[in-house]
């Protein structure tokens, strides 16, 4: 479930709750004022019908007194107001006790009607003055529809009080289910934010202290949409691959160390080498000069010299052979270094994405904080319309109670939600801190991977000049081999032809010359690769001090 979706819910769910809860009270109000008409108009009606009885007894006792015109047409006048007033009364009536006294009454009139329309028509005095008697019996029953009517509304009015009690006592309750729904609801939507999202500044704040050891692959993947889990996912991913990167590098440089410790000794070798070389060369000097001076020793010496160019050509050969091993060593640590460096360019573009996928969360921080902006300026809307509607209320006195009280609801609802937006509000400039804090690491992240980059790119660079030098010396190597093999067949041409001893000594000597200048030559090469080597160890070491602030284990 998306962050938006969850928000949402925060907001609908209390606010559709106070909806369902203030429909309630507005039908409870409704049903007891329509239901209060009602009966207070029963009441009502059979006061005036016994005050139209009462009045039509005074008119025919009037008329039984003093018989004149205008006191017969009020009679009769009187008695079709109390009949229509009779009818009247009939129509609200609901109960079958008081629709069974009604008829009584109805009977009653009717024939006290008929006697005394008769008795108004005749001048029958007597029977006039007898009729308005007889209305006291239907007083009677008037009184007692009078006594059961007031007992009924007295009924319907403690049950209209239960019903207000009720209506009440469930808004009370529904205030309070309001609070503590919007209260759980909003402390789940938090906790489902927050938790994570301390959870993930924690692994962070490790990560940049440089401890790598978190389990991330223990949590339990699965394909979600909530915006802080799939952070969540892509920051394990980049510890992961951090972690990956940190132990290839680490086994790089234990390798390097080892393969410059290799390459050091065999440079030793060469040296040594070269060093018994030139002491050959120096022998074979002075072998030759001990020739121009003696020449009965020629042959004792010329076969010393052979033995010494053999020996020499079997060193050049082991030192060409060596030169072959270190070179293709020197090829494989050149590879090594160019592929550490892809690995090293692929973890800076990771970097970057993770930067990118943070910018892109906060983007969405924002339009939460927008909508949460929203959300608050409609409560102060209806805050305003609540105050607006208690005012109007206010206008309407006691009609309008119970729509002001509708009206306070409104308004401590306006107030909760602006409360609510509030939190969320506050809610989001923390995680605002928490993606910053984020965002710097990732940056500084990026700026190690571009420094180790240019570190594995100048250790490329070194190892492309060994392997030049390398090169260089396995030529001058082999160079040394095929001039000493040239030397050897000269030793030999020597020992056939004494009388050519001058000749081959002069030839010796120049050959003897070149090959202590190559010699010192070669010498000075494994000298500077020597040096090549060393500062390749001490760049080897520094990688491996630097990489001794992660821990992977």
């Amino acid at each position: 479930m998306k962050l938006r979706t969850r928000l949402y819910i925060l907001a609908l769910v209390p606010l559709l709750i106070a909806i369902l809860m203030i429909g309630f009270i507005t039908l409870q109000v409704q049903q007891i004022q329509s239901s209060s008409q009602d009966n207070v108009q029963v009441l009502i009606n059979v006061e005036k019908l016994r005050g139209q009885f009462v009045t039509t007894k005074q008119s025919l006792s009037n008329y039984a007194f003093n018989p004149s015109e205008g006191n017969k047409a009020e009679s009769e006048a009187q008695l079709a107001l109390t009949a229509t007033t009779l009818e009247e009364m009939k129509t609200v009536l609901t109960v079958p006790s008081h629709q069974v006294i009604a008829a009584q009454i109805e009977d009653k009139l009717v024939k006290l009607d008929g006697v005394a329309r008769t008795a108004l028509s005749e001048n029958d005095k007597a029977e006039i003055n007898r009729q308005s008697i007889r209305i006291s019996g239907i007083i009677n029953d008037i009184h007692l529809l009078d006594i059961q009517t007031s007992a009924w509304y007295k009924q319907l009015t403690n049950n209209m009080e239960r019903t207000v009690q009720f209506t009440i006592t469930a808004s009370i309750i529904g205030s309070i289910l309001l609070v503590s729904l919007s209260i759980i609801f909003t402390w789940i939507v938090a906790r489902r934010i927050i938790v994570p999202i301390n959870a993930l500044v924690k692994d962070a704040q490790l990560v940049a202290n440089g401890d790598l050891t978190l389990h991330t692959s223990e949590r339990k993947k699965k394909k979600t949409k909530y915006e802080v889990e799939q952070l969540r996912d892509a920051f394990g991913q980049m510890v992961s691959n951090l972690r990956s990167t940190v132990q290839s590098v680490d086994h790089v440089g234990t390798e390097v160390n080892e393969f410059t410790e290799e390459i050091t000794s065999q440079m030793n070798i060469l040296s040594e080498s070269s060093n018994q070389i030139a002491i050959s060369t120096d022998e074979l000097s002075r072998g030759s000069q001990s020739i121009s001076v003696d020449i009965q020793q020629a042959a004792e010496l010329v076969g010393n010299m052979r033995n010494a160019f053999l020996q020499s050509v079997q060193n050049s050969k082991d030192s060409t052979d060596l030169s072959s091993h270190a070179l293709q060593s020197v090829s494989t640590g050149k590879e090594t270094i160019v592929k550490q460096l892809e690995l090293t360019e692929k973890m800076t573009a990771a970097s970057r994405e993770i930067k990118s996928s943070i910018d892109q969360f906060s983007s969405f921080t924002n339009k939460i904080e927008e909508a949460a902006t929203s959300v608050r300026g409609i409560a102060e809307q209806t805050n305003l319309l609540a105050l607006n509607a208690a005012i109007e209320a206010a206008r309407a006195g006691e009609a309008g109670k119970g729509f002001a009280v509708v009206a306070d609801e409104v308004r401590k609802l306006a107030e909760d939600s602006s409360k609510a937006t509030q939190s969320i509000s506050d809610m989001l400039a923390q995680m605002k801190e928490g993606i910053n804090d984020i965002v710097e690491s990732a940056n500084l992240g990026e700026t190690l991977s571009s420094n180790q980059a240019l570190s594995m790119s100048d250790t490329e660079k070194s190892f492309s000049n060994i392997y030049t030098n390398v090169t260089s010396v396995f030529e001058q190597l082999k160079d040394l081999s095929n001039k000493l093999e040239t030397a050897n067949a000269m030793s030999e041409d020597v020992l056939a032809a004494v009388e050519n001893v001058s000749a081959i000594t002069e030839e010796t000597a120049a050959g003897t010359e070149e090959i202590s200048a190559s010699t010192d030559e070669q010498l000075h090469s494994f000298t500077r690769a020597t040096e090549k080597v060393n500062e390749l160890r001490n760049m080897t070491q520094s990688m491996k001090n630097e990489l001794t602030k992660f821990k992977i284990k």
